[in-house]
């Protein structure tokens, strides 16, 4: 049976060098890092898991019978966008079309699905949205987020500037990675924008949604292409990584899991905490 599953993983695949020809100095294409028999084994089993715990979690966090669907759909009076908000807006939409003006012109314009430039498109369609109209959908992609930043963080401690070869490519990616995180600091403590409160709920509901969009869809979608999107063919060029072999893809998982906490509840909710106590302090200064 295993067998049968690694053949058909193969021929589906694009044609990878074997293991031992994967080329680290390359970040864009992949190799059989990864056996067919492991990838089909993890398509198998984690996906199941990932979409099932995707469903369960996400009615146990924000279901119908949720306070959080309830805030979800809330309706209040929305204050009109700062002229703040209306630049950084206009920074991310350009700092984005840069980036796909630059994957267009290096015909790799399926990286443009990596989590971080999702991310910059999440953020500008939660800023573009009509308020009037589905407003759950915004917000709780917004909510999303707030759990999900550790990418941005870790591109900008860890930056992977193979293959950066284009006039500007590398000032953009630090700029374009550097609005996705302060974007979602400057929006949580907006009055325009919903937030709800940490919960493990979201926190894991955030996890395996950002799981099952690795995997099936990114880790398919790089099986076919043979781009290594958000590595799932090869690990990045950090030693440890690169020294677990074919298991690192365990380690990077279980990394996601443990960032969802931190930077929800000790990043996000800590500045949340003191932009909200500089506020009422300066109300009670003015009075």
């Amino acid at each position: 049976m295993l067998r049968i599953l690694s053949e058909a993983v193969k021929a589906w695949s694009f044609d990878f060098p074997p293991y031992h020809l994967t080329d680290f100095e390359d970040s864009l294409g992949g190799a059989w890092y990864v056996s067919p028999t492991q990838h089909a084994l993890e398509l198998v089993i984690l996906v199941p898991i990932f979409t099932g715990l995707t469903l369960y979690f996400g009615n146990r966090a924000w279901g119908k019978h949720t306070g959080a669907y309830k805030l979800l759909n809330s309706k209040h009076a929305v204050p009109e966008a700062s002229v703040l908000e209306r630049i950084l807006l206009v920074l991310m939409v350009g700092s984005f079309g840069i980036t796909c003006a630059h994957k267009a012109v290096t015909q790799t314009l399926l990286f443009l699905m990596q989590p971080c430039h999702a991310s910059a498109l999440l953020l500008i369609i939660v800023m573009m949205w009509p308020f009037k109209q589905y407003q759950l959908i915004p917000r709780l992609l917004l909510n999303i987020y707030y759990y999900t930043l550790w990418g941005a963080i870790l591109a900008l401690v860890f930056p992977d500037l193979r293959d950066h070869d284009m006039l500007g490519e590398v000032f953009n990616f630090f700029l374009e990675h550097s609005l996705i995180l302060i974007l979602p600091m400057y929006l949580i403590s907006n009055p325009r924008y919903v937030t709800l409160p940490p919960s493990l709920d979201m926190a894991l509901f955030s996890f395996f949604l950002y799981a099952f969009y690795h995997s099936p869809v990114l880790h398919l979608f790089s099986l076919w292409s043979g781009y290594n999107l958000n590595y799932s063919l090869v690990p990045p060029a950090l030693g440890f990584l690169i020294q677990a072999g074919p298991s690192y893809r365990y380690i990077m998982y279980t990394a996601a899991l443990l960032n969802m906490f931190w930077t929800r509840y000790l990043v996000m909710e800590t500045y949340h905490t003191l932009v909200q106590r500089m506020r009422q302090q300066r109300k009670l200064k003015s009075c």
